[in-house]
């Protein structure tokens, strides 16, 4: 149908008028044939052949014709969507409350699902930045290496074409402005052909510059070139003072090239592992190898490096006896570089992901119930429509033409949140996940954000459509069926979105419970020491300045600062703090105990610490003394040990006095017994630990750690930089921050974990009582002339409310139960992020139903109010 003011079809007749032309000749040019004395048939087959030419152009005039007919139908089928979207847009201009209630619906499910898919997609999904990542494996995760064993696995293995050892070190730059730690990745020259990259400018280091005498070489990372020395390409060739890892200076002979990533974070600079010629796995100590990376031969596999790395394990147990533990031997393993930097993340991800997909589910249904209760107030005007022509076809065209209006706003605002999100809460910082550095939308990304709001509108959107155009729509003109007897299968929808929304909510409400229960455990675990108003001071003194005496004295010189400060009550200093990944761990024997047979000697983790370092932190001494100022280079070689390891060697026996040997000729004495301390995470058992004193090993850098009275830890900060800059400026300084910090960091994963499923959690109940919310007041507002009648022939208030409250909480009861049976299934997939807390809890489940009873009950309580507060006389004349 043309509307006003529309241009209607183009005239269609050109090839009509030269038919007609062309017969009207050709029938007079047949009857002169005729009159010649030639038959019709022959007459008329020769005026056709004298007709030819002109037949040609009918053809061509009509072929034009077509194409101007689909042209048009071309242009009809797109002007009719650009009037449906256009009509969607001004119902919802008129519609303002519905549009924003309803793009915000959206925008959460979206936003919440893109953000959690940018964290999944850059951790597991993402291929790692390298050239052909799929063919980079990592030999051998449970074994720390030495430098003789990560290349005589890579001599032995024919699927590798080239492999690496990797360990991590921190080395001291001075000279170059202020003293600066530096942190380095300590490779083998194959590690440019393992991750194909090479220097720009300059070069690599070669395999001679792995030898002791030749390895005072050094590439700079492109983000310290540009920042420490300006970007300037004359540095190559240079030498600067860059101490540790048994050089003083090194020569400049390469930059790595801008945008080249390696396993370790935030890499300055590479240096060669380097060993003298002659040792073997039996003879070289280097077991600070952390990770022994190759790339595989071309039409190798993960699966064939496995099979041949267990018959090399064996054999090298064999060859070197004691060298290598017997459990490790046996857990020999090949694994894909991908799957050994993700770990257990995965699982972790996934399962996020699962839940963070309900809460868009949820969204999706609170949207189709907001559509469901809308269908009421445009039936009508559907109706109209179609009393004037408009198909089915059309009016559900239009209404999914409106509500991608809905989507498309709700989706961009959605994915603003979502990177807002992830920008708000520095999920790089503080989830303590790999990969996550730099999160930023890709393609990957930007496709998922475009299917996921396709999706969540073909969900929300398509039933509400079919809903409001069924039956004989045109009903509507002629006052159709009232109120609640025509609204009652929608009703009985809406009751059933509900019940699925508030069944979907309690299964995440359920698993955050759970998952908060599981971090509150964590947190309540006593690591063996009080962080509380402890402040951290880490130091690198430079090895070629400070060693033997003049470290020891240097580390005297800043605590006796330190405690010259205000508030200060207690100072002392340990080389690696408590409560991070840093770790030393050395073989020992112990008193009374042989060595074992053909296996290697049992180790046990190693700490250097200061006299006053037990009390500043609170450690507790269980037995015997703590160190004192007594305890130097020269004297007896004394030692602490942890209850873990006293209880192992002599159980139910007093420790103090006996003896510990290290390193085969180093024998300590046993001074004093010392509480047990959690390392590295709250949720890993105490492990046995050595204590020294660090005046008689003066090695490496150190920790001081502050304990201030009262709420002045955090405040100290700045003075208590001063103070060890006061010392010796040349010294840099790591890290200041309080130990609570560092006990939080320890925990980083898991508070990531408990916030994300706490944060779905919420706000799947948010929207749970939004949706139980707007359909009750949807049913109290299409049963209001119901209530007025009733209420008119003498209906208790009280009866009104009431039975609105049933229909409000009969779904949701059932919604409820259905709920908590998922819920105790989904708890199995918890296990693994739990701590303390069983996959059914019930003390959890009970309080994710009051939650969720008190939430239904007050979403239907408020409309139950209002028409239970109804006026009959008002209802009845508004109808």
């Amino acid at each position: 149908m043309k509307r006003p003011g529309e241009a209607g079809p183009p005239r269609l007749s050109a090839s009509r008028d030269v038919d007609d032309e062309l017969r009207f000749h050709l029938e007079g040019r047949v009857e002169e044939l005729m009159a010649q004395g030639l038959s019709e048939q022959e007459a008329r087959a020769r005026a056709l052949e004298a007709f030819g030419d002109m037949r040609r152009v009918r053809d061509q005039l009509r072929a034009i014709d077509m194409e101007r007919s689909r042209e048009w139908r071309r242009r009809g089928w797109l002007m009719g969507w650009w009037r449906d979207l256009r009509t969607g847009a001004r119902r919802l201009r008129r519609n303002r409350g519905y549009a924003f209630v309803a793009v915000a619906t959206m925008a959460l499910g979206i936003g919440a699902s893109v953000a959690m898919f940018t964290v999944l997609n850059a951790v597991v999904l993402r291929p790692l930045p390298y050239v052909e990542p799929d063919r980079l494996v990592k030999f051998w995760p449970a074994q720390n290496a030495n430098i003789s064993l990560s290349r005589e696995l890579g001599a032995s293995l024919g699927t590798v074409s080239s492999v690496t050892g990797l360990s991590r070190w921190s080395l001291t730059l001075t000279g170059e402005g202020d003293a600066v730690m530096v942190r380095a990745a300590v490779v083998d020259a194959g590690y440019f052909d393992v991750f194909a990259v090479r220097p720009q400018p300059g070069r690599a280091f070669n395999s001679a510059e792995t030898s002791p005498d030749r390895s005072a070489v050094v590439l700079l990372g492109h983000g310290f070139w540009q920042s420490r020395f300006g970007g300037d390409p004359g540095v190559i060739g240079r030498r600067i003072r860059l101490s540790g890892y048994d050089h003083e200076e090194r020569e400049i002979i390469g930059v790595m090239p801008a945008g080249h990533q390696t396993l370790l974070h935030d890499v300055d600079v590479w240096i060669p592992l380097h060993l003298a010629a002659g040792h073997t796995v039996a003879s070289d100590s280097s077991w600070y190898v952390n990770d022994v990376i190759a790339r595989l031969a071309p039409g190798a596999t993960v699966e064939r490096a496995d099979t041949e790395i267990k018959s090399v394990a064996a054999r090298l147990a064999t060859q070197y006896p004691g060298r290598l533990e017997e459990e490790n031997v046996q857990a020999a393993s090949v694994v894909a570089l991908r799957e050994a930097v993700v770990g257990d993340v995965r699982s972790t991800l996934w399962i996020l992901f699962g839940a963070v997909g309900l809460v868009l589910l949820i969204a999706c249904g609170n949207l189709a119930n907001l559509l469901l209760a809308r269908t009421g107030s445009i039936r009508r005007e559907l109706a109209v429509q179609a009393a004037l022509g408009a198909s089915r076809g059309r009016l559900v065209r239009q209404q999914l033409l409106e509500s991608t209006l809905i989507a498309a706003f709700g989706g961009g605002l959605g994915v603003v949140l979502a990177f807002g999100l992830l920008s708000a809460v520095h999920v790089a910082e503080a989830s303590g996940l790999p990969r996550v550095d730099g999160l930023a939308p890709d393609v990957r990304v930007l496709t998922f954000a475009v299917v996921v709001t396709v999706a969540a509108l073909l969900l929300s959107a398509l039933l509400p459509a079919l809903r409001a155009t069924a039956g004989h729509i045109r009903d509507e003109l002629h006052g159709g069926v009232r109120g609640g007897s025509r609204n009652r299968s929608t009703h009985r929808l809406n009751r059933a979105l509900v019940a699925s929304e508030l069944a979907m909510a309690t299964v995440l409400t359920a698993a955050a419970g759970l998952v908060l229960t599981s971090f509150a455990t964590l947190r309540a675990v006593d690591p063996g020491i009080d962080p509380a108003d402890v402040l951290t001071v880490e130091v690198m003194a430079p090895a070629d300045r400070y060693s033997g005496e003049r470290l020891t004295q240097y580390h005297a010189e800043v605590m006796a600062r330190l405690r010259a400060l205000p508030g200060v009550t207690a100072v002392g200093g340990i080389h690696l703090l408590p409560l991070t990944v840093g770790n030393w761990s050395f073989p020992y024997l112990a008193e009374g105990h042989a060595p074992p047979a053909n296996a290697p000697l049992p180790a046990a983790n190693f700490r250097m610490i200061t006299p006053g370092y037990l009390e500043t932190v609170d450690q507790r001494l269980v037995a015997g003394r703590d160190f004192t100022d007594a305890d130097r280079e020269g004297g007896e070689r004394v030692m602490l040990v942890n209850r873990a390891l006293a209880e192992l060697l002599w159980p139910g026996e007093e420790a103090v006095g006996r003896q510990i040997r290290l390193f085969g000729n180093m024998t300590h004495r046993i001074v004093g017994v010392v509480g047990d301390v959690r390392q590295f995470k709250l949720d890993m058992a105490p492990l046995p630990e050595l204590y020294v004193p660090v005046a008689q090993w003066s090695r490496g850098g150190a920790a001081m750690v502050i304990t201030v009275e009262g709420p002045r830890a955090t405040r100290l900060v700045a003075e208590a930089r001063a103070a060890v800059s006061s010392v010796d400026r040349d010294v840099p300084i790591l890290h200041v921050r309080p130990l609570t910090e560092v006990l939080g960091d320890s925990m980083a994963r898991d508070r990531f974990t408990a916030l994300a499923l706490a944060s779905f959690g919420a706000l799947a109940l948010l929207l749970g009582a939004f949706g139980v919310y707007g359909v009750m007041s949807h049913l109290v507002g299409a049963r209001m002339p119901d209530f007025g009648l009733r209420m008119a022939l003498g209906a208790r208030t009280a009866d009104i409310r009431r039975e609105t409250l049933r229909a409000g909480l009969v779904p949701a009861g059932f919604g409820l139960v259905a709920g908590l049976g998922a819920a105790v299934l989904a708890g199995r997939f918890l296990r693994g992020l739990l701590f303390g807390v069983p996959a059914v809890h019930p003390p959890t489940l009970l309080a994710a139903t009051v939650l969720l009873l008190t939430t239904a009950l007050l979403a239907c309580w408020l409309p139950a109010r209002r028409a239970g507060r109804s006026d009959p006389l008002t209802v009845l004349r508004a109808d």
